[in-house]
This record gives structure tokens, sequence and C-alpha cells, in this order.
């Protein structure tokens, strides 16, 4: 099982440029703002329609969730995934997999059924 630290470390790796975000040490102890902040860039990456930081991304996600741990998967889904808009690229959003894809549809049907 990997720790959040491993998980994080390798994301940076990744991706250097999030290294500032998801280091901050106010933000380093909460996997949801480290989340929070991967989401920020990630939602750039689509809104600029870039496959390979897509790509990496997904494949980099669906490698490593079956890896981590409740809270860090948790954090993965609500704080990360379920933040995601498409509007801007919605042919990216078929590119997010089986697993991935099939979380952000729970997440959304799930959304859409809540009243407000």
């Amino acid at each position: 099982m990997k720790d959040k630290n491993l998980f994080i470390n390798e994301l940076v790796e990744m991706f250097p440029s999030l290294e500032e975000g998801l280091l901050d040490e106010d933000d380093s102890d909460s996997i949801t703002f480290q989340m929070g902040s991967f989401k920020r860039f990630m939602q750039d990456v689509i809104d600029e329609n870039d496959l390979n930081k897509f790509n990496s991304m997904v494949d980099f996600l669906t490698k490593n969730l079956p890896l981590v741990d409740k809270r860090i998967q948790n954090a993965i889904y609500i704080s990360f995934l379920r933040k995601l808009d498409f509007s801007k690229n919605p042919s990216l959003r078929k590119l997010l997999g089986v697993s991935l894809g099939k979380a952000y549809s729970d997440i959304e049907n799930y959304n859409n059924s809540r009243p407000y």
C-alpha cells in the first residue's frame, strides 16, 4: 500500500510544476487540499486540450488508485475527479478510461439525483 507521501512525491515527479502547490507546508498535511491543487492543474490541462498531460494523469491515477488507502481514494474522487469540468473539451471525458470514467459518471449521477 502506498502512503500519501509516496503518492504525492510520485505525482510531483510526473508533473514537476505541481511541487509548489502539493508540497506547500500549509497544504502538505491535507490530501484534500493537495487534490484541490491537482484539480486546478488538471482543469487547465483539460481547458487547453493537452492530451499528453491528460493521458499521463489518467495512467497515473488508474495505476495508483488500487495501491492507495481509502482516505486517498476518497480525496481523489471527491476533491479531484468530482470537480473536473469537461464542458470546454467533452471529448476528453471519454478518455478517462473504464475505472475513472465509471467513477466520474457515478459521482455525476449521484449529484444529479440529489434535490437542491
